[in-house]
């Protein structure tokens, strides 16, 4: 079986970056371009491509695992590992795939808003933190393509959840009006951020590219996209894409 050449020397075919490259860290995130209906073909594709993975059987939880070899995990949201030969994966199709770089070991968290009420990503942070003997501030975040929030329509009541929990104060700042009565576009992105900052994480290491899954129907999977489409009678597939970060060894852990 043939791999890509480690560490990659530019972005593949068919993956993105955040504007700023992870410190210690390789990192892409995925396109439809390389996905297929059924998630375990996408996944053989991508092992073949780039070599040992690890994934994760992802239910909007709060879960975090440690990988040490390849495979898929049991069910979890984020998973780390001290590998330098492991990728990481975690799949998306609106919520927001999250990757984390530190000296020591990297993370991919799965964020949706129920992961992110749960408090997927300071769980994570701290879990690292502990692990490896870090500073929250030794951290760097690179937050992907998700549904944007001019397509993420939510109840009113859902700041309510954020308002006083796991660190976001002021959570009105992330809602703005919907075009129905009782509704709010909802900005999980930047509360995700927010989540970060507040566990410690400084405002320099995060970055963000900026992209809607939703209306960027060329390039991503939507899921409220798919379900929309298939209202209307429209023919529709869907899937997930991948997106992949890979630590580099720098020394012991």
């Amino acid at each position: 079986m043939l791999y890509a050449q480690h560490p990659l020397s530019e972005t593949p075919s068919g993956f993105l970056t955040a504007a700023a490259p992870l410190p210690y860290a390789r990192h892409i995130f995925g396109t439809r371009e390389n996905t297929h209906p059924d998630p375990e073909d996408t996944m053989r594709g991508l092992i073949e491509r780039f070599g040992p993975m690890a994934w994760m059987q992802q239910v909007h939880g709060a879960r975090i695992l440690e990988a040490t070899t390849s495979g898929r995990l049991p069910e979890c949201d984020a998973v780390f590992t001290s590998n330098p030969n492991l990728w990481l994966a975690v799949k998306t199709a609106d919520c927001v795939p999250i990757l984390i770089s530190s000296p020591h070991a990297v993370a991919a968290v799965h964020a949706g808003w129920r992961s992110a009420e749960a408090g997927i990503l300071p769980k994570t942070i701290a879990a690292l933190v502990a692990r490896f003997q870090l500073a929250p501030e030794d951290l760097h975040l690179a937050f992907g393509p998700c549904l944007s929030q001019e397509n993420f329509e939510v109840e009113a009541d859902f700041v309510g959840k954020f308002e006083s929990q796991f660190g976001v104060t002021n959570a009105t700042r992330f809602f703005m009006p919907g075009a129905s009565a009782g509704k709010l576009m909802l900005d999980l992105s930047g509360i995700l951020q927010a989540q970060a900052k507040a566990a410690g994480c400084l405002d320099i290491h995060l970055h963000h590219l900026p992209r809607c899954t939703y209306a960027e129907a060329g390039v991503f999977n939507s899921y409220r996209r798919h379900t929309h489409e298939k209202a209307r009678g429209a023919p529709t597939s869907y899937a997930v894409q991948v997106s992949l970060i890979r630590r580099i060894g720098l020394g012991p852990t």
